[in-house]
């Protein structure tokens, strides 16, 4: 039962929901979630994005309770500044993306270990999406990927995603799932990671029942943490299948959606 803001978790997705694509975070989101972890309310961010490429985002903002990274790979605790709860894909999952790369050549392919993303093709696709700063360069052969890999990824142009994702998915096997994080990324994860089994062992970390949470997200990786949360929250600009699951809409990412959500719930628990 919610009884005060302290009462609550808030969980959001990173790209098109809680930062703005050319901006960054706008001051109406940063002043409302420091107003809202001020008053006891928990805030922390999901993400498909390794710790390291996230830092520089995240760290301005007042996270005060353990971040979800390569969704649902691992946690990262801000206080100790280490990873916790890392999940690491089947080592036959490197055979999938061998195939993957060989049939196309419209599309780029890396994985994320440790705090790297590391590309294993020409690059072409991925400086397209991403800062080529993100990500260094694997010299060696599939066969000496090492084994602590959170994740695959397929970078490709969004015109040439469904052929690609179709045949992902005709070649991989039970032991992992594949996703898409947004028009351009398709990503290969353990069966079991997710954002929203990540958010129910969230909860139990801190000690808040799920139904206290509010999740917002606005894309296909979000739906299973807009389900597990008290209230899911998708942003104007998401996805309409995500929009259909959601409880309520927020203005777009660009129009301070945070924010917005945050005013919500004071109106909704401050006496």
């Amino acid at each position: 039962m919610i009884e005060s803001l302290s009462d609550i978790l808030i969980i959001t997705d990173v790209d098109g929901t809680l930062l703005r694509a050319e901006a960054g975070i706008s001051s109406e989101n940063l002043e409302a979630i420091k107003r809202f972890t001020d008053k006891g309310g928990h805030f922390t961010a999901s993400t498909g994005r390794a710790i390291d490429v996230a830092r520089d985002l995240l760290e301005k903002i007042p996270i005060n309770v353990p971040s979800v990274h390569i969704n649902g790979g691992y946690f990262y605790d801000w206080n100790n500044n280490e990873i916790i709860e890392p999940h690491y894909i089947s080592k036959y999952a490197r055979h999938y993306i061998r195939k993957i790369s060989a049939k196309f050549d419209c599309c780029d392919c890396h994985f994320a270990e440790k705090h790297s993303v590391n590309l294993m093709t020409s690059g072409k696709y991925l400086e397209k999406y991403i800062p080529k700063s993100e990500f260094h360069y694997f010299s060696s052969t599939y066969d000496d990927i090492p084994d602590d890999v959170y994740k695959y990824i397929v970078c490709c142009d969004p015109e040439n995603m469904e052929e690609i994702r179709k045949f992902a998915e005709s070649v991989s096997g039970k032991d992992v799932k594949i996703i898409q994080s947004s028009p351009y990324f398709l990503e290969i994860l353990p069966p079991e990671n997710s954002k929203g089994a990540s958010l129910k062992r969230l909860c139990e970390i801190i000690g808040i029942p799920s139904e206290n949470s509010v999740a917002v997200g606005d894309y296909e990786n979000d739906s299973e943490m807009l389900l597990a949360a008290g209230i899911g929250a998708a942003v104007e600009n998401a996805q309409e299948p995500l929009k259909k699951i959601a409880d309520i809409i927020l203005p777009p990412c660009e129009e301070n959606a945070i924010a917005h959500l945050i005013e919500f719930l004071e109106e909704m628990y401050e006496f």
